[in-house]
């Protein structure tokens, strides 16, 4: 039963926070690009794509970095604002909202919060890979990517990003 009204307390607030966002307005791909680190740590901007998810008209951007030493990191960020974007945010919201921890002898799949932020934190062992996807400030759809990187490694890279300033 509190299982129950645990889901649907959730899902009244994933709907909450959706028609929040289909008030705001979307940044533009332009901004993204302009929010675009060209380096994070030691790792250097090697390229873009903005509007990936254009066709849906959702301002997106994802960048990509490499090391000297091979190490590789990939950010993917949607504006979760405006009308489709507050529509995509009610699916990954309730994703989100899911606690859930799954080890193998290939990956260990969790969820944790770090630094205030929750997230599902897929660790590839033998590749040694880590993929964190997340929700930024209520509103950014967030997915990094980074080859040859625990996650606590990984987790200090996200902090090099600077998403505070997409908020801005």
């Amino acid at each position: 039963m509190s299982n129950a009204t645990k889901i649907i307390s959730n899902a009244k607030e994933i709907q909450e926070e959706s028609a929040k966002l289909k008030e705001v307005t979307p940044l533009t791909n332009e901004e993204l690009k302009t929010w675009l680190p060209e380096k994070v740590a030691d790792l250097s901007r090697t390229g873009f794509k903005v509007g990936k998810t254009g066709y849906m008209n959702v301002a997106s951007i994802e960048g990509t970095y490499k090391a000297e030493d091979g190490r590789e990191l990939r950010v993917e960020i949607m504006d979760g604002a405006g009308e489709i974007g507050s529509a995509l945010m009610v699916g990954m919201g309730a994703a989100n909202k899911m606690e859930v921890e799954e080890e193998d002898e290939r990956k260990h799949l969790q969820t944790i919060t770090k630094n205030g932020v929750k997230a599902k934190q897929t660790y590839y062992k033998k590749r040694d890979d880590t993929e964190l996807q997340f929700i930024y400030s209520g509103r950014f759809m967030v997915i990094v990517r980074a080859k040859d990187t625990k996650p606590e490694k990984t987790w200090e890279l996200v902090e090099k990003l600077n998403l505070e300033s997409l908020t801005k």
